[in-house]
């Protein structure tokens, strides 16, 4: 397996039609069917931000997934302490690939990435009934620290 970061916007949005279609099943009332172009054009834009860090994973040479990170330094404030963090806000590993040890590959790269850049911490969410990603998060070592809550107003 290869892991990779990129620019490649095209492929990028190609790829997420996995992740964008668990969302739509799982959660209908908030996510949109997965729409190449304005997905695409939406990497595009977000990718001109060096913070965001894409990477594509690759099984003999073919894109089998992808990552979208952001890189988080925040400054002190009188609340909270400095900190600096790798965001996780997509993972996503093809289905026919996501028992073989992609993802757990995936996450370690991120480790190292995140030791060479100086970070702390990796971060990331999901929803609650996703619990594919819950399990293979703890499984790896992960701590959920805090939870977001809601309230329907309709």
């Amino acid at each position: 397996m290869e892991i990779i970061q990129t620019q490649d916007y095209e492929l990028v949005a190609k790829l997420n039609k996995n992740v964008q279609d668990v969302h739509v099943e799982l959660f209908p009332e908030y996510f949109t069917p997965y729409n190449f172009e304005p997905i695409r054009d939406f990497y595009k834009d977000i990718m001109k931000d060096p913070a965001q860090i894409f990477l594509v994973v690759k099984e003999e040479s073919n894109p089998i997934g992808y990552v979208w990170m952001t890189l988080r330094d925040s400054a002190e404030t009188p609340f909270k302490k400095a900190s600096k963090s790798l965001y996780i806000h997509q993972i996503s590993i093809d289905k026919n690939n996501s028992n073989n040890g992609a993802g757990s590959q995936v996450i370690a790269y991120i480790e190292q990435l995140g030791k060479q850049l100086g970070v702390t911490k990796i971060e990331l969410d999901y929803w609650i009934e996703n619990t594919i990603a819950r399990n293979f998060y703890k499984k790896i070592g992960f701590l959920v620290n805090r939870e977001v809550v809601h309230k329907e107003l309709i």
